[in-house]
């Protein structure tokens, strides 16, 4: 199975679809880490500027497996009754 680069025109997930790109991810990637530079709260909202780094397992792009693969984001989430009611992620990836 050829893996995807990336998912270039954006995606509409439910919580199930979550669960299984999350699954298919653990086969791409380990040791994830999230690193939150700055948050911001109004009301119900909040947004996060984080990097987020995982070493790759396959090869992808230039990147070989042990390579750490790097990405800068902003994360924007509704919440409702103390629980994420909708995110919201944009993604800008480090040449790979």
């Amino acid at each position: 199975e050829e893996l995807e680069r990336l998912v270039e025109r954006g995606a509409v997930r439910d919580l199930t679809q979550l669960r299984e790109c999350n699954l298919k991810g653990r086969l791409v990637v380990e040791g994830q880490r999230y690193a939150v530079h700055n948050a911001l709260v109004a009301e119900a909202h909040v947004a996060v500027e984080l990097t987020w780094t995982a070493k790759l397992k396959v090869p992808l792009g230039k990147l070989q497996p042990g390579e750490t693969m790097t990405a800068h984001c902003g994360f924007f989430f509704r919440i409702e009754d103390g629980r994420i009611a909708a995110q919201h992620n944009y993604d800008c990836f480090e040449p790979f």
